[in-house]
């Protein structure tokens, strides 16, 4: 990479973007592709998926967010179930997969990042419980702490809860969710989720738990 484009593109830092916003930076659409594909092959840009690229930490100094990513990567979406819980330090497990809901069909991606799958939630409950979260690398839509639990539990096909008590039990033993460390609840978010419409007797015991 010569000096000219490290210095076009270090503007980018740790952010995703795609093959046209490169092109601006690059020059000649027209070479546009040979320049990029040269410089992933070099490794200063890391290829994501097909259209969309961001900047090697090795070149840009700084951390990618895989968080970040997940939200270009597939859109609309947002972070949720273990991979949001984890992000709040309610369940001690690392996970290694980037986990978000989307209102279109499921997806997964394993990409030289790692992988990031997305599975499909109703198009009334997509918008519930929704925030934003900024680093140091860009903004993320996160699911709050309460529509993560809500996120996990409709897509658990089979589980028949409709008791605030065996739902505790089950979140205890099953992700082994930290109660102590959820603090106050924003029973808003509670509140629409079991208005809904989507398994509501669990809903309910989950609007309930936390009352």
């Amino acid at each position: 990479m010569d000096i000219l484009q490290r210095e076009r593109l270090l503007k980018f830092g740790a952010v995703p973007f795609t093959t046209d916003v490169i092109a601006g930076e690059l020059g000649d659409y027209s070479a546009v592709l040979a320049k990029i594909a040269a410089l992933v092959d070099e490794g200063s840009l890391v290829r994501i998926k097909r259209g969309l690229y961001c900047l090697s930490p090795r070149i840009s100094g700084r951390d990618l967010d895989l968080r970040v990513i997940a939200n270009a990567l597939y859109s609309p979406s947002y972070v949720s179930f273990e991979t949001a819980l984890s992000v709040y330090g309610l369940i001690p497990e690392r996970v290694d997969e980037t986990m978000s809901a989307c209102a279109k069909r499921a997806k997964r991606y394993a990409t030289p990042l790692g992988a990031f799958s997305y599975r499909t939630v109703p198009g009334n409950w997509f918008p519930i419980g929704i925030r934003t979260l900024n680093t140091g690398e860009g903004g993320f839509l996160i699911a709050s702490p309460e529509k993560a639990l809500g996120d996990l539990l409709i897509a658990r096909c089979n589980l028949r809860i409709s008791s605030p008590d065996s739902l505790r039990s089950f979140l205890e033993d099953d992700i082994r969710f930290d109660f102590d460390a959820f603090g106050s609840p924003d029973k808003a978010v509670l509140k629409e989720m079991a208005a809904s419409g989507h398994k509501p007797l669990l809903m309910k015991a989950l609007e309930r738990m936390f009352s």
